[in-house]
Order: structure tokens, then sequence, then C-alpha cells
């Protein structure tokens, strides 16, 4: 070798540091797909449990922008009709009208209980009050009905003439020799025979009695209006806060009364659900709930998502366990948790919404399977199963006991495919409530 050859190596001078989000890090799921989401994370505050953790974060900063509340309300129809109903079929709506807006419902049958089904959604403000109106369309049938209210008037009976009074006339005789041949006793006893009736006075006439009919135009006005309900938002705010409130109101109408007069009268019931959705700033209108079934489902999801249906031991492999780890876990809602056996809290999540299959070992001994399936058999891992995400990755389990393996798959068979959404409006309501709840414990 030439002793005086040297040999240079270029360095450049700028330091390169390779870097990267750990909560963004991802499993590669195809060409070009740099980022696609993981299926676990590390848990290093309790905030780092909820998926919507950075998203809540900015919202928060938003709290002071401008935002409204929804109010939703859905009549569900009438009850207790207690009004004479045609025997035709009859159509009735439901107008709701709060200085604003005016929405009827479809037409749907009046009876004594009948549903409507219709929702309204309202904006929230210190002042929110509206009606509802039942009313009556004006088929031919209901028009007859108002002209039947009024009662023919019967014929009046022939008044007959009163007959002439009858007047008694005496037969004695007249005169002087009427004098002479009648005694003074007879003459005493004719003065006393008892005085004639006075003549008959004429019977007067007898007026009919009015009386209107009792149907169902005596209770609709002109316009087909039977009764109407009147609703103060302030007076169930309190009731329907973030959830579902059914109540009842009367429904007042009038009844028409002889002298062309008006009494007040409640003719039925009018049965509704009002939800009101607080103000949420920074969430777009697109992610807020559109209707009170969706407000429902909402709500359910997000309790179903803060329950614990399971757990105990596993020891896992994969994930962010680089070898065997023997951990307590806890399958809360759509994740799976892993605790820490000293401190007690959550170190790491592994989101089971994203996982596409879930494998029992001994099942897939027979059949194909992967090299990293091969090297786990040869290792001689009993009671195991892995759960299966996208891009062929997995996360390997085993159990302490063969009971334990089958209740473990049991619990997460019936969850993976099977895992409905959670809602980032319900999870900032669910919070919400409980900073309210430990603000009103704190106080007591």
């Amino acid at each position: 070798m030439d002793k005086g050859k040297k040999y240079f190596v270029r360095e450049r001078e700028e330091i390169v540091y390779a870097s990267a989000d750990v909560d963004r890090v991802s499993h590669m799921a195809g060409p070009g797909d740099v980022n696609a989401g993981k299926a676990w994370r590390t848990v290093r505050r309790p905030s780092d449990m909820n998926e919507y953790s950075k998203q809540i974060k900015e919202y928060r900063t938003q709290e002071k922008g401008k935002a409204y509340g929804k109010v939703f309300v859905k009549v569900l129809g009438v009850k207790n009709i207690h009004l004479p109903l045609p025997e035709q079929p009859t159509a009735m709506t439901c107008t709701l009208n709060n200085g604003i807006h005016y929405v009827t419902t479809p037409d749907c049958k009046l009876a004594q209980d009948c549903r409507i089904e219709q929702e309204f959604e309202l904006i929230e403000h210190s002042k929110l009050e509206f009606t509802l109106t039942i009313q009556i369309r004006q088929d031919p049938h209901v028009k007859a009905l108002f002209k039947s209210i009024f009662p023919a008037a019967p014929p009046l009976a022939p008044v007959l003439p009163s007959p002439p009074p009858i007047v008694q006339q005496s037969s004695s005789r007249g005169g002087v020799l009427g004098f002479f041949h009648h005694s003074p006793k007879k003459q005493k006893d004719k003065k006393r025979s008892p005085p004639l009736p006075p003549p008959s006075q004429p019977t007067p006439q007898l007026q009919p009695i009015q009386r209107l009919n009792e149907n169902l135009a005596r209770y609709l006005k002109s316009d087909g209006t039977l009764a109407r309900a009147f609703i103060s938002f302030k007076d169930v705010a309190p009731r329907c806060d973030t959830r579902i409130f059914e109540t009842s109101y009367p429904l007042i109408g009038q009844r028409l009364e002889l002298g062309n007069k008006h009494s007040t009268v409640q003719v039925g019931d009018i049965v509704l659900q009002i939800f009101r959705l607080p103000p949420l700033p920074g969430v777009p209108q697109d992610q807020l709930p559109q209707s009170l079934d969706e407000c429902h489902r909402g709500l359910r999801y997000i309790n179903w998502h803060k329950i614990t249906y399971f757990e105990g031991i596993l020891t896992q492999n994969g994930g962010d366990c680089s070898s065997w780890r023997r951990r307590q876990f806890r399958v809360i809602g759509g994740h799976l948790v892993a605790f820490n056996d000293i401190t007690k809290k959550a170190t790491a999540t592994i989101d089971l919404k994203r996982a596409v299959a879930i494998e029992d070992d001994q099942d897939t001994r027979n059949g194909p399977h992967s090299p990293q399936s091969d090297f786990d058999m040869l290792g001689g891992v009993e009671r195991s199963f892995r759960l299966k995400f996208p891009g062929d990755e997995e996360i390997v389990f085993f159990a302490d006991t063969d009971d334990e393996k089958s209740r473990w798959l049991e619990v997460l068979r019936a969850l993976v495919g099977h895992i409905p959404p959670h809602p980032l409006w319900a999870e900032l309501l669910w919070q919400r409530q409980e900073e309210l709840s430990k603000n009103m414990n704190a106080r007591a």
C-alpha cells in the first residue's frame, strides 16, 4: 500500500435530526400511505385516553367564540281528544309558529289518540316561545257540520180560540107578578148562589227551546283551527339540557254557545319530546347533530363508550411492547386499555375500532399462517390469540388459563367490527357534564 496516498472523507457540517410526532406514527398500510394512523398509543396523561384529545384542546381555546344552542322539538302526537269525531276520516295538521318560522306538518288522521311524529329545529335564545296549533282540513263533510250546528226550528202548533163564557139565566118570572109570587126566602137563596166563573183568558203561545247540535264544527273556528298549545322554553330548559325530556301540554280551544258566544275548553293534550344542545364553539355545523333522533343516538353511543365491559390479565407482544409483557387490561368502550400494576394508571390504549379480525392461534395451527405465526408456534406460546389490523399488523396476547382465554375471545369477538360511532359533540357534552358534576361535588 502506498503510504503517501491519503484518503479524505467529505462530511457535511449540517446535522440532520430525525424526528416524528409520537402521536402520528403509524403502520404502513400500503404504497404512498405515510400516515394512516396507528391502532395503539401510549398514555402519558389522562387526556391521552381520549381519541379527540387534540381537537378538544383546540375547541377549548375557542370557548369564548360565537356559537348558539339548538332546541329540537318532536311532536309525538295528540291524545285524550274528547270531542264528537265525525264518522268519515278527518285530516288534521300541526303548525309550529315561533314568530320567525311557520312550519306545518303533513296531514294525519284525526282520532282520540293519533301519532304525528314530526320534528322541528329551533335556535335557542333567551325569549324562545312558540305555539303548536291543531287545524282540521275543511273537507266537504266538515263544511256540512258547520251548517248542521243550528237545527231547523220545528213548526208551531196552531192556537185554538177560547170558547165563549156560559151565561146562566134565571127561569123565574119577571115584573110585578114575580115580585108578588116569590117568597122572601127564595129571594134570599137566590142572592146566595155562587158567582159565575170569570171568562177564560187565551192560552199564551210557547216558544221552542233553542239548542245547538253537538258536533266537531262547534269546536272549530272558521279557518278550521281546533286548539293551540303554548310553550315557553325557559320553563322546561333545565329539564331538557343535553337530555330528552318528554312531556305533554293541554290543547286549549273554544266551544260555540247560544247567542254566538264562545267558552274556553281543553280538547285534549299534545305530547312532545324536547332536547337542548348547548353551544359548542369551534365545532363545525356539519359535525353537530341535525335531529333529535341523532342526539338520542349520540348520547347512547357516548354512554356505551364509557362502560367497562371486561377486565383481566393478559401478556402482550406487539404494539407498544417489543417483548412479552404481562399487564392488567380493561375493555372500556371500544378500547383495550393497559394499566400499570403499581400506580393503577393507564399506560397504553389499543383502538379496537381499527381491528379487522381476531384470530385464535389454536384454530390457525392447522390452516395457513404467516411467518410470524410460525415463529410464535415454534416458541410454544399456549393460550394465545391475536388482534389483526390493516397492513398485516397484529398484536399477540396469551392468557393464563383456557377459561380466561375463552372469555377474552368472547368479549373481543363481540366488539371487533361492531363498535358504534364516537361523536365528537357527544364527547364534548359528556366532559362538560363531568366538569359540572365535579364542581357541584366540590361545593358540597
